[in-house]
């Protein structure tokens, strides 16, 4: 074909033909992004939603959770005090004689307001005057005590310890309250009190439920541990009061925004308030017995309900349970703000792409005026080349840079004829001299060579983790004395029907052969999994010939066989595995000599 002035300007008609596409895929382009836009947004405003509502539902129960690690920290700090006195309460009683020495007598509570060393007793039943050794003994408190109350002024009130023969000692700033001018002892039957039962059953720091002091020391709980003589017997109980109204306080201060509140509750459910008449639970909440039942055996310790999302986490040491409601509205205000911010991003991505359509428009017209059309002419002629005519050459249409391409395009092909005859020639070769290295001259099988290359392989592979593999050794019975006999022509009939017999029975294996007698079969497949089977139809065909009399002697084959699998008791390595079946043949091979 050969191009003239006329054929050459018809191509203006032609790249006005292509510019029309452009332009009418371009709109189609518009159009389907616009469409795509609005489906990606209605996609993305429900995906976000949801994701909004995971991670502001996850950032609330973190929040909750921040709140009660923080109390239970604070509380843990509070046991340290209570278990500071129980230890030294105990290491007094291993110096029991040196404590009492050491000690005063100290009397009833006094009109004060100041911290003082007082004491009560159980009942009237008990006197003072038959206690005076544990009154000289529960003294030396005092200087543990004080540095408490000394550094916790604000917190603890009293700390005191009572015991089994009814002596409660304490320091306490609030002693006027129980000062009486009409007796010289003050009496509390602290038997009958839950701090006290309860030490008597514990074995370690508890707590009593959470209570509103009636002396005005506001929402207090008492931490206590039961103490023991040095011979481990339960000697009594030691408390201290502390006043938590702020750490209750700090506890519901969680600012979750407008609309959400945090409470708190026991372990019978029952709401925890210093308010005297406090709400329930359920009027609080709104909910129904049912939803509440549902909220506090939630596992993941959050749910929906209603309009609301509901949080819960426990603090373990005192067995409240936090809890924390979030109207949904606060969350959907925040996702709203996404969504707006997604609509800003969409507009502006459809102007960018506006753009950069009318850029591509301009581009594409000046690139079909002067690239496309010679351009499909060099193509139409390489799709010739490429469809396997290596014969014919494209033609140069233009003297420029594709005329330029067109010209390599032709060198290119011609010396890629002269490397493929070569190549032809060359793997021919190979191959032939590839066929003659790894293979038995003999039988056809694999050699020697291409067993070692598969023993480096089956290590390679070993080695990677695959041990299902294994190995069979045969060993042909006699051939020696056939050589000897009747010539070695005749042995080597043996040996192929030998390996005829072997490729017959394990057809799924490499068989290779690795000396004048030996052949190895690595297990493979079907092989592998049914050695049992197929070793069982080997013997049995080199029985029939072993046995059949109308052979002549060098075809009545006689074969020894071992096998072995990989098992990871016994094997580290491909070579373990196969000496096991080179054992294993070599046993069967002796046997067979015994036998005759």
């Amino acid at each position: 074909m050969k191009l003239n002035d006329t054929s050459i300007r018809r191509r203006v008609p032609i790249r006005r033909r292509v510019l029309k596409i452009v332009l009418l895929t371009t709109l189609v382009g518009i159009v389907a992004a616009g469409i795509f836009g609005m489906a990606c947004i209605r996609w993305i405003e429900r995906f976000s939603e949801a994701t909004f509502m995971r991670q502001l539902e996850g950032n609330i129960q973190t929040v909750v959770r921040q709140k009660a690690v923080s109390a239970d920290a604070r509380l843990e700090h509070y046991e340290k005090y209570i278990t500071l006195v129980t230890d030294y309460i105990e290491n007094m009683y291993l110096n029991k004689e040196e404590m009492v020495d050491r000690g005063r007598i100290y009397y009833g509570p006094s009109n004060t307001h100041e911290y003082e060393l007082t004491r009560m007793l159980a009942n009237e039943d008990v006197k003072a005057e038959d206690l005076s050794e544990e009154l000289l003994f529960f003294s030396n408190l005092e200087q543990v005590w004080k540095l408490i109350a000394e550094e916790n002024e604000d917190l603890i009130s009293t700390v005191y310890a009572g015991t089994t023969v009814g002596l409660l000692t304490s320091y306490d700033r609030w002693s006027y309250l129980s000062y009486s001018e009409d007796s010289d002892e003050a009496y509390y039957d602290y038997f009958q009190s839950d701090w006290y039962s309860q030490g008597k059953e514990e074995s370690g720091i508890f707590y009593t439920d959470l209570y509103v002091d009636s002396q005005g020391r506001g929402l207090t709980i008492t931490i206590a541990s039961p103490f023991r003589d040095e011979e481990g017997r339960f000697m009594g109980v030691d408390c201290a009061d502390f006043d938590i109204t702020g750490l209750y306080n700090e506890l519901l201060n969680i600012d979750l925004g407008k609309g959400a509140f945090t409470f708190t509750m026991d372990e019978d459910g029952v709401l925890i308030s210093p308010d005297a008449d406090k709400l329930s639970v359920e009027e609080i909440t709104q909910l129904s017995p049912d939803e509440m039942k549902k909220f506090m055996n939630d596992s993941d310790g959050i749910i929906e309900i209603k309009d609301a999302v509901y949080v819960r986490t426990n603090i373990e040491r005192i067995g409240w349970t936090l809890c924390a409601c979030v109207p949904k509205e606060i969350i959907h205000e925040s996702i709203e703000d996404a969504e707006r911010a997604i609509h800003y991003a969409i507009v502006l991505f459809m102007i960018v792409v506006g753009i950069i359509i009318i850029i591509e428009i301009i581009v594409v017209n000046h690139a079909v005026s002067s690239i496309t059309y010679p351009m499909e002419l060099l193509g139409q002629d390489m799709k010739i080349i490429s469809e396997g005519d290596m014969n014919y050459r494209a033609k140069v249409y233009r003297n420029d840079e594709i005329g330029d391409i067109t010209s390599r395009l032709n060198e290119m092909v011609d010396r890629l004829n002269i490397t493929m005859r070569e190549l032809m020639n060359t793997q021919q070769h190979a191959d032939a001299m590839s066929r003659l290295a790894t293979r038995d001259a003999l039988t056809g099988i694999r050699n020697k060579t291409a067993y070692d290359n598969q023993i480096r392989l089956l290590q390679e592979s070993f080695n990677s983790g695959n041990h299902e593999f294994g190995f069979v050794m045969v060993d042909l019975n006699n051939l020696k004395t056939i050589n000897d006999s009747y010539g070695h022509d005749k042995g080597d009939i043996a040996i192929k029907k030998c390996c005829r017999l072997i490729c017959e029975t394990f057809t799924h294996s490499p068989v290779f052969r690795i000396g004048g007698d030996e052949f190895v079969i690595v297990l493979r497949e079907s092989d592998y999994r049914n050695i049992d089977v197929l070793l069982t139809q080997f013997k049995k065909k080199v029985s029939i010939l072993k046995d059949n009399i109308r052979l002549q002697p060098w075809e009545r084959v006689s074969a020894a066989i071992g096998y072995a699998l990989y098992d990871d008791e016994q094997d580290t390595s491909v070579q373990s595995v196969l000496a096991r079946a080179d054992q294993e043949m070599y046993k069967n091979k002796k046997k067979m000599k015994q036998s005759g």
